[in-house]
């Protein structure tokens, strides 16, 4: 074997190293190892177990739900309209003093008082016209007399005339004497009546029967021409003038029949008359709703009048169906064949007797769910329950 084929002394003295150098490296090779399998182990410990694969199980259906069914029906549904307004008096007489100058001397009556036709409400002191009145009757006593004797003279001057005892012109003379006297007994007779009458109005009296609304006067005042001395409901009859929007004044009648309500008393009454004007200023029209005697009511208080108009035909359905969803009314429906309701938006309107009515979103015949709304949503199962 040549020389190439083998390294030298000095070579394989440079491959071996020294001892300790080479156990050196061997330890350090060690600890980076165990170092790399510590991190490891920690990593998978922090992990966590590893993840088994998800299992999908198959999806059940869900329950059907027990519910009542009612159809929509069209019943004869009257729809209230709805007024309010003040009790005032259905007329309201105010009586007053027809001549001044003259002192009060009585007024025997109070308010609330109920007086009659004829009855006396207040008094003036009839000194004057008294004497005003049996002046003017004296007057009347002398124009009377002055004429029969006027009239006895024409009678004598016609028989003579007769004979031509007496000339024509002293009779024409005595004629146009009692035309004289007969008109101043007329007058006489006037200035008397007006005396009487001016007496007669030193007593107020009550044009009607009704009830006193206020009393205006007091003994010891003087009274003036056209002063108030008591205002009259007459014949105590009071009503209601409800306020009412001009768009329902159209089904108003007379005689329709009203709810008034007062707090918590409720009064049945009808309807008198419709006002042929609305307001300007509000669009509101009037009805005068009658009152009944005994209502309790007085002028001046507020009520609210339910005027119940003829029924008309309305589709309805119970009151229990009509839910609520994102603040709107709605129905479950149930389509024929089918076992799934569907949710379906509607408009309603007035609300009677456990009926609600539907004016637009629901056919008359159509099934909804009467009972067990409240766990439904769209497209659910429902088992019909049957009719007891």
């Amino acid at each position: 074997m040549s020389d190439e084929s083998h390294p030298g002394p000095a070579v394989l003295a440079l491959a071996r190293g020294p001892a300790p150098r080479r156990q050196r490296i061997g330890w350090l090779a060690s600890g980076v190892v165990l170092l790399a399998l510590a991190g490891l182990l920690a990593s998978r410990q922090m992990a966590g177990p590893p993840a088994l694969p998800a299992v999908i199980l198959p999806a059940e259906p869900p329950a059907a739900l027990t519910v009542l069914l009612a159809p929509a029906t069209e019943r004869r549904f009257a729809r209230p309209i709805i007024g309010d307004g003040s009790v005032v008096a259905w007329q309201d007489m105010v009586v007053g003093i027809e001549v001044g100058g003259l002192r009060v001397v009585e007024v025997p009556i109070e308010e609330g008082d109920r007086v009659a036709r004829g009855q006396l409400l207040a008094r003036l002191d009839d000194a004057l016209p008294a004497a005003q009145a049996a002046q003017a009757e004296a007057a009347v006593t002398e124009a009377e007399a002055v004429l029969a004797l006027a009239q006895a003279d024409l009678r004598r001057s016609t028989e003579l005339a007769r004979s031509e005892s007496v000339a024509r012109q002293t009779l024409e003379q005595r004629q146009s004497i009692v035309r004289q006297m007969e008109a101043k007994l007329l007058a006489s007779r006037a200035r008397r009546d007006e005396a009487t009458a001016r007496l007669a109005q030193t007593r107020i009296l009550a044009p009607e029967g009704g009830i006193v609304a206020r009393r205006s006067v007091l003994p010891g005042a003087v009274a003036q021409p056209g002063q108030e001395v008591a205002r009259l409901i007459r014949d105590g009859r009071l009503e209601l003038d409800a306020r009412v929007p001009e768009l329902d004044l159209a089904a108003v009648r007379p005689g329709q029949p009203v709810r008034v309500r007062h707090g918590a008393t409720e009064i049945a009454a009808r309807v008198r008359a419709v006002a042929p004007t609305v307001a300007n200023d509000n669009r509101l029209g009037l009805v005068h709703v009658a009152l009944p005697a005994g209502s309790g009511l007085q002028p001046g208080m507020f009520a609210q009048a339910e005027i119940l108009p003829e029924a008309a035909a309305a589709l309805t359905v119970p009151q229990e169906a009509v839910v609520f969803r994102e603040g709107r009314p709605a129905v479950f429906v149930l389509p024929d064949g089918t076992d799934r309701v569907a949710l379906r938006p509607v408009r309603t309107g007035e609300r009677r007797d456990g009926l609600v009515e539907v004016t637009k979103g629901l056919a008359a015949g159509e099934r909804v769910v009467a009972g067990g709304t409240g766990f439904l949503s769209d497209g659910d199962r429902v088992r019909v329950a049957p009719d007891r």
